[in-house]
């Protein structure tokens, strides 16, 4: 049975899951293309640094084990942004966990953009009314 929302979706919600879903697309594309990468990482390191041809397996694994990452990262970015969407309370929850990440991760090297963006969706998700009063 469908969840039955108290408000309505605000805008800002429908942008971030519209972010979600383009960030979805484009992390799986980087896992497919390090999959296919591994295929080819082989010979373009024997040929243009041959002192590295012994690090060659490893970079092929290296390349396997991320494209698996990244498309595992794409679908939950992909559920993610489908739980923005349809009001489900832990995609909310999983958004601010992440940006309190990003917040924090920024710190260190004092990233002002990421540190903007993270306190931003923090607030929104976390303290604006009409944002989340859709989730409850």
């Amino acid at each position: 049975m469908a969840k039955k929302v108290s408000g309505e979706r605000h805008w800002g919600i429908t942008v971030l899951g519209v972010l979600g879903y383009i960030g979805a697309v484009v992390t799986l594309l980087v896992g497919i293309a390090m999959l296919f990468g591994s295929a080819i990482i082989s010979p373009i390191i024997n040929k243009f640094a041959p002192q590295l041809a012994a690090y060659t397996t490893a970079g092929t694994v290296l390349f396997i084990i991320l494209g698996i990452i990244f498309i595992g990262l794409s679908i939950l970015d992909y559920f993610i942004a489908r739980g923005l969407l349809s009001g489900k309370n832990w995609a909310r929850i999983l958004v601010l966990a992440f940006s309190v990440l990003s917040v924090l991760g920024s710190l260190s090297p004092f990233n002002i953009a990421n540190l903007v963006i993270g306190a931003v969706i923090i607030w929104y998700l976390g303290f604006y009314k009409p944002a989340v009063s859709y989730f409850k």
